[in-house]
């Protein structure tokens, strides 16, 4: 993490910042970073401890909403009188990444070789999870919810997933972002609910 919150700081983050969204972790350069920051790259290893310690720090913020967000609709799949589709979760996501598009940009597109390169697939395995859990306690509650296997559970939540970050890989505006969202709603959503039985 950095040292202190300099003028000199804040341009070595934004270099940084624009180092790994236009290269990428791997092939991310502390010289090209230290050089348009008019520092030498001994001189930036006195703000941060290397190449994961400057990513890190860039993706904190949206990592800690992130988390905050998941959790929330996590811990809501335990109320029997919850319902998934009370609000349209892919619309959710896409104010949450269009409110931190740089960070998502940067775990989605930028993170591979760091530690943040799974950071999707991580995703996946929760939503996965996350749904089995959901499909688990209808079934309990005499709902017909339909039985699938793990690996279909894998294979849907990759499907949603995958089609909400499409938002960010091909740079869609805002508005784009919002069609997109209702498409997926509207692609994904009527075989959820006959999974889930609702």
């Amino acid at each position: 993490m950095p040292k202190d919150k300099t003028e000199t700081n804040t341009r070595i983050t934004r270099f940084m910042r624009e180092e790994f969204l236009t290269y990428g972790y791997e092939k991310a350069s502390l010289n090209r970073i230290s050089a348009k920051a008019g520092i030498t790259t001994a001189a930036l290893y006195k703000h941060f401890k290397g190449k994961e310690d400057m990513f890190r720090y860039l993706v904190q913020d949206t990592l800690d909403d992130f988390r905050k967000l998941s959790s929330n609709g996590q811990s809501e799949m335990g109320i029997e009188a919850y319902d998934p589709f009370a609000c349209d979760w892919a619309m959710i996501w896409m104010d949450f990444i269009y409110a931190h598009y740089e960070g998502m940009k940067l775990l989605i597109c930028c993170a591979e070789g760091s530690s943040y390169a799974s950071f999707e697939e991580d995703l996946i395995e929760m939503e996965a999870r996350g749904n089995k859990a959901y499909a688990e306690e209808m079934q309990k509650a005499g709902k017909a919810a339909k039985p699938i296997t793990d690996v279909q559970w894998h294979i849907l939540s990759t499907a949603y997933v995958h089609l909400i970050f499409e938002a960010v890989r091909h740079d869609m505006t805002k508005a784009e972002a919002e069609e997109h969202a209702r498409f997926v709603s509207e692609l994904l959503y009527p075989g959820w609910k006959e999974i889930f039985g609702i």
